[in-house]
């Protein structure tokens, strides 16, 4: 039974690889959450069948759980900027890292390790072909569709940069496991050859993705499995590093891959030479600048998992045109919603990883199976080095992928210690069914919120918000959505006017206790107040909304409108809040 319960895991988290990257990286929240219950699902299973057996659970869980345990300890002592922010983001912390766990465990096995390995060159290489595809015949569109959210796209991607993050882990796992057939069967064999066409055609259409951050990237990933490959060989045969081989053969791929790609794209890859190129470098600087100052104020705790969007407007201080909702650096924007406390979790997290990697290439006698471990853990390098300056690790099917890997880096030989016999897995079990039920339940909320927008009609709006935060009273946007349907359905209706207005405040309410500093919602309070009548309220709302978001520009602008009619009505004016 349970042998049956860890087959129907692994079978479910391979297809949950699999499946992710297709619907834009799983970024839209349907996706997310859907992705995200999956994965809870499946490991909810994992978990049962050791509860069966009584064998315990890995000793990885620990730190594993310590995480999503944080968001939990954010929201009840009021530390989380958003609170439903956070919430929702210890589900997905919770699905990925419970991935994370079953591999370390499942990976030990040579079978499962090779089909984990196989699922993500697998969709790698399916995301290769599509990207080149579309890329050919309508480099700006993804599925054929141009919206405001396709910026930069590459292949189901709506940035080209996490596209690369996805590549880059593909081409480097191939690249070891390469090494690693032709050592165990002594040569250039037809599955050597084959896997070094795919890191090779991989690399073609990572770096045509024009992808400066996943160049570097590539370039890190390769370095650190090359150099763990040759520690391991040297563990067995007593044989010195040696670096210039390894430096060429890198050297190789990547002049590979910039020699098959157009001028153009040349010339935009060369500019990482010169440090800050252009407006972008300027962005991330100052973001991150910015994102610092945010850490300050929340050192110990952070200000919420999940929280960056609402938390981080507050300590903006340029580039106000730009909707900043990530730090374009993964470990900065870990250290602002985690405080130190993150990051003591992540580091404790990390140790064991490589203490499991650390065993399986010092005593592992399998090469293939040692070179499959090097690749995950380059694979896992190559990711980190581009969250440096990009925000991959917050797309829910690069995350997946660099989660998986991380535990098949991490599976050691031998089992190792264990957490709990019967009631530790049990308990786990029934914690992963109710989480992922809680994540299907909030992927059938989005769902309802995107097909309750669909009718632009105010009042049809209002009726389907009222079905669908009768189900899902947690969702600030859609009690934001109601409020606005509210209030335009009080615009010119003299009669119905003050209790729609009521209405609308009392939504706008409602989301601000899930979101408390959400700069947009209280500046449309304060409009709101203002049609009611409540001018001390109004100028309130409208300087409280300032003071959360200084640089957005709407803000701004209705802060001034708003504050021109309440001089026109003799309020005096306030200063502009510090």
């Amino acid at each position: 039974m349970s042998a049956r319960l860890e087959a129907a895991a692994e079978a479910l988290l391979l297809l949950a690889i699999v499946l992710g990257p297709w619907p834009y990286g799983s970024a839209a929240d349907p996706a997310r959450y859907g992705l995200a219950a999956l994965v809870l699902f499946a490991v909810a299973l994992f978990a049962l069948g050791r509860a069966i057996a009584a064998e315990g659970l890995p000793w990885l869980t620990l730190p594993a759980a310590a995480l999503p345990a944080l968001a939990l300890v954010q929201m009840t002592v009021g530390a989380s900027t958003a609170p439903e922010w956070t919430a929702e983001a210890g589900l997905v912390l919770a699905a990925m890292l419970a991935a994370l766990v079953f591999w370390s465990d499942r990976a030990r096995d040579r079978a499962a390790a090779v089909r984990l390995a196989g699922a993500v060159l697998a969709v790698c290489a399916a995301e290769a072909v599509f990207g080149a595809v579309q890329w050919s015949l309508a480099p700006d569109r993804v599925y054929g569709h141009a919206t405001p959210s396709v910026t930069t796209p590459f292949g189901s991607y709506v940035n080209h940069n996490h596209f690369a993050g996805l590549l880059e882990m593909g081409i480097v796992l191939a690249a070891a496991m390469t090494l690693g057939l032709a050592r165990l069967r002594g040569g250039a064999t037809p599955g050597a050859v084959g896997l070094a066409g795919l890191a090779f055609g991989l690399v073609a259409v990572q770096v045509a993705s024009r992808s400066r951050g996943g160049l570097v990237a590539l370039a890190a990933g390769l370095l650190v499995a090359g150099g763990l490959w040759a520690y391991a060989a040297s563990r067995r045969s007593g044989a010195r590093l040696r670096a210039a081989p390894l430096a060429a053969g890198i050297l190789v791929v990547l002049a590979f891959g910039l020699a098959v790609v157009p001028e153009g794209t040349r010339a935009h890859l060369a500019t990482i030479l010169p440090g800050r190129p252009d407006s972008s470098g300027d962005y991330r600087l100052d973001v991150a600048h910015d994102t610092l100052r945010l850490w300050t104020a929340h050192p110990t705790l952070g200000a919420g998992l999940g929280a960056y969007g609402d938390a981080f407007p507050a300590f903006k201080t340029a580039h106000g045109e730009v909707r900043t909702t990530h730090a374009e650096d993964d470990a900065l924007e870990l250290l602002a919603e985690g405080g130190l406390a993150g990051v003591v979790i992540v580091v404790w997290l990390a140790a064991l990883a490589a203490r499991g990697l650390a065993d399986r290439l010092r005593h592992g006698r399998d090469p293939f199976r040692k070179s499959i471990a090097v690749g995950a853990a380059g694979a896992v390098a190559a990711l980190a080095v581009h969250s440096l300056f990009d925000f991959n690790l917050r797309l829910p099917a690069n995350a997946l992928v660099f989660a998986s890997l991380l535990g098949l880096a991490a599976s050691a030989r031998e089992p190792g210690r264990r957490a709990g016999g019967r009631a530790l897995p049990a308990a786990v079990a029934l914690a992963l069914a109710a989480l992922g039920a809680a994540s299907a339940w909030r992927a059938a909320g989005a769902v309802a919120f995107e097909r309750a927008l669909r009718d632009a009609d105010p009042q049809m709006q209002v009726a389907a918000l009222d079905r669908l935060l009768g189900r899902h009273p947690y969702l600030a946007e859609a009690h934001r959505a109601r409020a606005l349907a509210w209030r335009d359905l009080a615009l010119g209706r003299t009669g119905f006017a003050g209790p729609r207005l009521e209405r609308a405040e009392r939504d706008l309410g409602a989301a601000l206790r899930l979101r408390p500093a959400w700069g947009e919602a209280w500046a449309d309070l304060g409009w709101t107040r203002w049609m009611r009548g409540d001018l001390a309220g109004a100028r309130a709302a409208i300087d409280r909304a300032l003071s959360l978001d200084r640089t957005h520009p709407h803000i701004v602008e209705a802060r001034e409108q708003l504050l021109a009619r309440l001089d026109a009505a003799g309020t005096p004016r306030t200063d502009t809040p510090k």
